[in-house]
């Protein structure tokens, strides 16, 4: 299991709420306050909004991030697309063009989807039968344009997967993946991660590099970093959603990183 000192900070903002260029200062700040990883979201309506609401592009601030930390050894992200809406040939090219425009390296976090504000905005209708078919199909694609633009541009381009499924999203993660991005609290993490375990322990290349990272909100505080160790994850990222002012509190940031020194 990791320990809390070597357990990774990173920050998700939630692309909504806040203006366009404030991205850029908020990662600034973000990288200052000394956080391992920063991460958009991607959703087409905000997540905690109404149907007829927009989000930014997280893929157009993405371009604008990957710049600003072009000099830092600040992992940049997307936590996640959907493959639902997003096209895992054109993914593998954005994610590359990021990581060209940043420090050579990005991770991009996928997952199934099924936002329902999202999918009526693209006229999608799937069954969760057929809604994770698709997305075991496209995650195979998205591994095999990933490692061909990789060794194309010399680029680190890491694909991880964003659920808690265990029957086909945790299964197809190990197989397809560089990582995985499970949720709280720390019971439901473990549970899962146990499921992770089970099937890296059974794949060829049981050794291979897996980043194991959780995804908090505000719902999970208090959040202990020596909590989710003790249960396995190497990564925290805690996602911001905007305040009244039109800016992001970083306040929970600073607090978790006041927990690792």
């Amino acid at each position: 299991m990791a320990s809390k000192t070597q357990i990774k900070i990173g920050v998700q903002f939630q692309t909504h709420g806040v203006d366009a260029p404030q991205f850029e200062k908020s990662a600034r700040d973000a990288v200052a306050l000394g956080v391992d990883s920063v991460f958009l979201w991607d959703h087409l309506v905000p997540f905690t909004g109404e149907k007829d609401e927009t989000a930014w592009d997280s893929w157009v601030l993405i371009g604008a991030l990957a710049k600003e930390l072009r000099t830092s050894s600040v992992a940049l992200g997307v936590l996640v697309s959907p493959l639902t809406f997003r096209s895992p040939v054109i993914l593998a090219r954005c994610a590359v063009t990021a990581a060209r425009l940043g420090n050579g390296e990005f991770v991009l976090g996928v997952g199934a989807g099924g936002f329902i504000h999202d999918d009526e905005l693209m006229n999608m209708k799937m069954s969760v039968k057929d809604r994770m078919i698709h997305f075991a199909n496209q995650l195979a694609v998205l591994r095999k344009e990933i490692d061909i633009q990789n060794k194309r541009f010399s680029t680190q381009v890491k694909i991880w997967v964003g659920g808690d499924g265990k029957n086909v999203t945790i299964p197809e993660a190990v197989r397809h993946a560089d990582g995985w991005s499970g949720f709280g609290p720390p019971a439901r993490f473990e549970s899962r991660r146990q499921v992770v375990d089970q099937f890296r322990s059974t794949t060829v290349h049981p050794d291979h590099e897996f980043e194991i990272s959780v995804l908090l909100t505000r719902q999970d505080e208090p959040i202990r970093i020596v909590d989710f160790a003790e249960v396995g994850a190497l990564h925290l990222i805690r996602s911001l959603r905007p305040s009244l002012d039109g800016a992001f509190d970083l306040q929970p940031i600073q607090d978790l990183l006041s927990q690792r020194m």
